[in-house]
C-alpha cells in the first residue's frame, strides 16, 4: 500500500484505486489516483519485490520489467507523435521504500487520470441516445486511427478501457479517450504479447478468435481485431450488451466453437454473417435514427464482418496492402455524429 507516499516529482498518491470487473490490462501494478497542487494524475505502481519469491525471480524479475518497459515506451510515443485521443503520458520514476533495500524499488508510471470508464458514464447517466453513441464512437475511431497510423494495434477496446475526460454534459463537453496500452502490439518494436493468440480480453474478441484462426498478416491479425471491437462497442453503446454475447445464441449448435471441427473457411462464415447481420437489424437499427440508420448500419456491417480478410471501410480493403481503413471509418462516424447532433438541435428548436 503506497497511499500517502510522495514522488520526487511531487506527486502525492491520494487513493488507491482497483480494477474494474472487465479489466485486462497488462495484468501487473496496481493503480493509484495522485494529486500535485490542483492537478491530478493516475500512476500505476510496479513492485518487483514478490518476483523474488517465484520459482524462478530472475525470469520473473525480466518479464516484469520488459513489460513495464514497453508500457512506458509505447504511451510515451504516442502522447510524443500527438495522438490526442489516447491518455497522455506524463512521466515516470522510481519511488525508494526503504534506503538500505535496492530492491525496494517502485516503478511509477505516470499518465493522466479521467473522470470515469464508459460502462460507469453509462450506468450512472445513461445511454443509448444516437447522437451521443455516435460521438462516442468518433472518439474511439479517431484514437484507433492514430495508433494504427503510428503502427500499434490496442487490441483490448471495451467500455472499461474508454475513459471520459473534462466536460460537465455528458452528450456534449466530455472527450472520450483510449486508455489501458497494456495489450497492445506494435508493428515496428518487439512487446510481450506479440505472439499471444488474443492479447486481451476474450470477451471482446473477434470470433475468428473463438475458434483460434489467427491471421497471418498484420491488418487481417490486429488491425482487423482492432475495428471488430469498435464495432461491438457500437452495439454496447446502443443496446447496453456485448456483441459477442448477442451473437453466441444464434449461431447453431453444429456450429459453436466447442463443436466446430473444421476450419474458419467458407462453411463456418456464412453462418457467422448471419448471425452478426441478425443482431444489426432486431438490435442495433431501432436504435438509429431513421435518416442516418443506412450508414451507420453499413459501417457497423463493416466492422463486423467475420471475416478478417474483409472487415474494415470496403473500399479501404480494395487497396493495394488491403489496409483496415480506421481513418475512413473514423471520417464517416464524425459526419454522422455531426448531423445527428444538428438533428437534435433542429427537433428542440421545434
Amino acid at each position: 500500500m503506497l497511499t500517502g507516499r510522495t514522488l520526487s516529482s511531487g506527486w502525492i498518491l491520494v487513493e488507491q484505486l482497483h480494477k474494474s470487473a472487465d479489466g485486462t490490462g497488462g495484468n501487473f501494478g496496481v493503480g493509484y489516483r495522485a494529486t500535485r497542487g490542483s492537478e491530478t494524475a493516475f500512476v500505476k505502481a510496479v513492485d518487483f519485490v514478490e518476483a523474488m519469491g517465484k520459482p524462478d525471480p530472475m525470469a520473473e524479475l525480466h518479464k516484469l520489467t520488459s513489460d513495464a518497459k514497453f508500457e512506458q515506451d509505447v504511451l510515451a510515443y504516442c502522447t510524443q507523435h500527438g495522438m490526442s485521443r489516447v491518455m497522455r503520458y506524463l512521466g515516470h520514476e522510481y519511488l525508494q521504500l526503504d534506503s538500505t533495500d535496492l530492491m525496494s524499488q517502485v516503478s511509477c508510471l505516470i499518465m493522466e487520470v479521467g473522470d470515469e470508464d464508459l460502462r460507469s458514464l453509462m450506468s450512472r447517466h445513461g445511454g443509448n441516445s444516437c447522437v451521443w453513441t455516435l460521438k462516442v464512437m468518433s472518439d474511439v475511431s479517431l484514437a484507433l486511427t492514430q495508433l494504427h497510423k503510428g503502427g500499434i494495434a490496442h487490441q483490448d477496446i471495451k467500455p472499461s478501457n474508454v475513459i471520459s475526460v473534462g466536460g460537465k454534459n455528458v452528450a456534449d463537453d466530455k472527450i472520450l479517450k483510449v486508455g489501458d496500452l497494456g495489450r497492445v502490439t506494435s508493428k515496428n518494436h518487439k512487446g510481450p504479447f506479440d505472439s499471444s493468440e488474443w492479447p486481451g480480453d476474450l470477451s471482446y474478441c473477434p470470433p475468428e478468435r473463438w475458434y483460434h484462426h489467427v491471421p497471418t498478416d498484420w491488418n487481417d491479425r490486429r488491425e482487423a481485431a482492432d475495428a471488430y471491437m469498435l464495432g461491438s462497442l457500437l452495439i454496447f453503446l446502443s443496446t447496453g450488451t456485448t456483441l459477442q454475447s448477442l451473437v453466441a445464441p444464434l449461431i447453431p449448435q453444429q456450429y459453436l466453437p466447442n463443436n466446430w471441427g473444421g476450419s474458419y473457411d467458407q462453411d463456418l462464415l456464412p453462418v457467422l454473417f448471419d448471425a452478426h447481420a441478425r443482431v444489426l437489424e432486431d438490435r442495433l437499427r431501432p436504435m438509429l435514427m431513421s435518416d442516418l440508420e443506412a450508414e451507420v448500419l453499413k459501417i457497423a456491417s463493416e466492422l463486423t464482418h467475420p471475416d478478417p480478410h474483409l472487415r474494415g471501410d470496403a473500399r479501404a480493403r480494395r487497396q493495394i496492402g488491403r489496409p483496415v481503413g480506421l481513418d475512413r471509418i473514423h471520417q464517416r462516424l464524425r459526419l454522422l455524429s455531426m448531423r445527428a447532433a444538428a438533428n437534435e438541435r433542429g427537433r428542440s428548436m421545434r
